[in-house]
């Protein structure tokens, strides 16, 4: 927990766990990162999320005890892994919770880069690069994204590839001659002048 006054406690949000209302205790789970050892207390609530109908919920918990005890990684990575198949908000939480594991979540998030829809696969790409500083995903997802037929996809993949700077100016620069899009080129041409800044 940090130094300063906390106005919610550890009791506070084991009770709002264990409350009726969806969203009150969705809310809590997010408070329990701040609070390190201490929310250990809250695992055994968290564990009977694990499995339920609510797969958000499932998703929830999975992340958040591995965040509170590394030592749950090894029987609980896999179920977050298995939840990268489904659908919609679950999804999109099962990478944001493999994300926010660090360098313990980079092999699966190197399994969303190629599975997955456009969006998580690019924002799994970004989250390696973050993570580990290697680009080598950022390149891959922007070049495939660069053949993709709709042009703001392709648009995408100019914002995507633009941050690693320099190293992508050759790419960009043919991206800005020769797409067959007006948009897609004046980007790629936007891009360009703000690396070289």
């Amino acid at each position: 927990m940090t130094t300063q006054e906390e106005t919610i406690t550890v009791a506070a949000l084991i009770e709002q766990l264990q409350s009726d209302d969806r969203a009150e205790w969705l809310f809590a789970a997010r408070q329990l990162a701040d609070f390190d050892e201490e929310a250990k207390a809250c695992i055994p609530i968290l564990k009977k999320w694990i499995g339920g109908e609510d797969r958000y919920a499932h998703v929830t918990a999975l992340g958040t005890i591995i965040g509170i005890d590394k030592t749950e990684a090894d029987a609980l990575l896999p179920l977050l892994i298995d939840a990268l198949e489904f659908d919609g908000l679950e999804q999109w939480q099962a990478m944001l919770q493999i994300q926010s594991l660090g360098e313990l979540g980079v092999p699966a998030l190197e399994r969303l880069v190629y599975k997955g829809d456009t969006t998580i696969s690019w924002q799994s790409s970004n989250a390696i690069f973050q993570i580990t500083g290697n680009s080598s995903s950022v390149l891959r997802v922007g070049r495939r994204l660069l053949s993709d037929p709709d042009e703001l996809v392709r648009v995408l993949a100019v914002e995507h590839l633009m941050q690693l700077g320099k190293t992508v100016v050759p790419t960009l620069e043919k991206v800005a001659v020769d797409d067959e899009s007006d948009l897609v080129r004046n980007r790629a041409r936007q891009a360009l002048e703000e690396i070289e800044k």
